[in-house]
């Protein structure tokens, strides 16, 4: 129970990032390299899940 709490909670703050980020970028400000590396990390693990749950013919 608790474990599954841990893991919808990490799922929330990552979406409040990608949100926040998201905020900045339209506010137009900056982005720190750290962020942008953090982005591009979630954006290959989320396009690899997307791949691997896709239908295989």
């Amino acid at each position: 129970m608790l474990l599954q709490k841990y893991h919808e909670n990490k799922e929330a703050l990552k979406q409040i990032g990608r949100e926040a980020l998201a905020e900045s970028r339209r506010m137009g400000l900056t982005i720190s390299a750290k962020d942008r590396q953090n982005e591009a990390k979630d954006r290959q693990k989320r396009e690899r899940k997307d791949r691997a749950q896709a239908p295989v013919r």
